[in-house]
């Protein structure tokens, strides 16, 4: 029985030997490899053999941003609309790549630069996909005949795999991104008082003894959302629905967040009702005050004021997190919390935890509500969310 094929392109040499190398060390002896460094080559190759072929994978190192490539990884897609394409290139040349091949389910993708770790973890991903649609690609080489029945099957269950695999992306660059900042803060700070203890006042030493106790406390917190989150993608986290005072649930939520505001003078009023009630899961609906509170505590410059408030609308309360912080210029993270919105934003994300937003518009979902943004650079941001009453 034939093996099944692995084919790797690079127009740069060493790192098409480099690819090759990896490839064969993870994958052994139980494929075989080919590698091209033309496109022409590449794309002619496949065309006269692809028919004979079982190609497992296409691993695509992508040089150069253009519409070129574009075409080149369309045209493999065509010609092995099975197989799976493992593109690896810079993020602008992946966010290229993806606005112009939407409709592709067969595309992965790893960022530049890459490690061996990561390489390998998409190598994983790559064949789990692969392993799990083969007895659907078996049953249609069986019956070409009903080929778009097939293919409407496979890209079914090819786009469900494809999801899956980019919500482990995304949520894994959410944790390398949100835990590296708290990190290289402590480290900073900590390296700080081992290298000038001796020339520091008991003034400063304080001050960035409380930095680290701030700084751990936030990454606690984050690491606490860590686990909330992952919990819901597995699907372990029920909703328990239940009637819910608010009003004690934001003052809970500010209590925890009052160092943090003490100490840069920031002013949290809770202006909900105290007699207002919804019907939500109790623990979800505070995950998501946490969240934004703490948001706009970090957002907020010295001597600000966050204003917690809520109306009843028709069947739905609406709450809003308001701060008359620093606003939102570049919404990087907040595209990913808005995916889908009509609503419009523009603002700066650096001072909001992707990870947290990411898990309120979730568990604000599983209320039965949404959850949005107005911003304006300077003027501060409103988060807005609705729960069922």
């Amino acid at each position: 029985m034939n093996k099944p094929v692995v084919i790797c392109f690079s127009q740069t040499k060493d790192i098409l030997e480099i690819l090759l190398y990896e490839l064969q060390n993870y994958f052994s002896s139980n494929v075989n490899y080919s590698g091209f460094q033309n496109k022409n080559s590449l794309i002619d190759s496949l065309k006269i053999n692809h028919s004979n072929q079982e190609i497992k994978l296409f691993v695509i190192d992508i040089q150069n941003s253009g519409l070129d490539n574009v075409r080149f990884i369309s045209d493999i897609n065509d010609l092995c609309p099975l197989s799976i394409k493992m593109v690896i290139a810079e993020n602008h040349q992946l966010s290229q790549i993806r606005k112009f091949i939407a409709n592709n389910r067969s595309l992965l993708f790893l960022s530049k630069p890459w490690t061996v770790n990561e390489l390998n973890i998409s190598l994983k991903i790559a064949s789990q996909t692969y392993s799990n649609l083969k007895p659907v690609i078996k049953k249609t080489r069986h019956n070409l005949s009903s080929n778009e029945k097939f293919e409407k099957k496979v890209n079914k269950r090819l786009q469900k795999l494809i999801d899956a695999n980019l919500a482990k992306d995304s949520f894994l660059s959410i944790i390398a991104h949100d835990l590296k900042s708290p990190f290289n803060a402590l480290l900073g700070i900590s390296e700080i008082l081992l290298n000038n203890w001796e020339t520091l006042t008991e003034a400063d030493k304080l001050e960035l003894i409380r930095d680290i106790h701030n700084t751990s406390d936030d990454t606690y917190k984050l690491l606490e959302s860590l686990l909330d989150w992952a919990k819901s993608q597995k699907e372990k986290l029920y909703v328990t629905v239940n009637e819910v005072r608010i009003h004690n649930i934001v003052d809970n939520t500010i209590k925890v967040a009052e160092n943090n505001a003490s100490v840069k003078g920031i002013e949290v009023q809770n202006k909900i009702d105290d007699k207002l009630k919804v019907n939500a899961d109790e623990n979800m609906i505070a995950t998501v005050f946490r969240n934004l509170i703490a948001n706009a505590v970090n957002s907020t410059q010295p001597g600000g004021r966050i204003d917690i408030s809520a109306k009843e609308d028709k069947d739905f309360c609406v709450f809003c997190v308001a701060d008359n912080g620093y606003g939102i210029d570049k919404p990087h993270i907040l595209d990913i919390f808005n995916k889908g919105s009509k609503k419009k934003i523009n603002g700066n994300a650096k001072a909001f935890k992707g990870l947290g937003l990411i898990l309120c518009k979730d568990f604000v979902e599983k209320n039965g509500g949404e959850i949005w943004l107005e911003t304006k650079k300077g003027e501060g941001s409103k988060f807005y969310f609705t729960v069922p009453c």
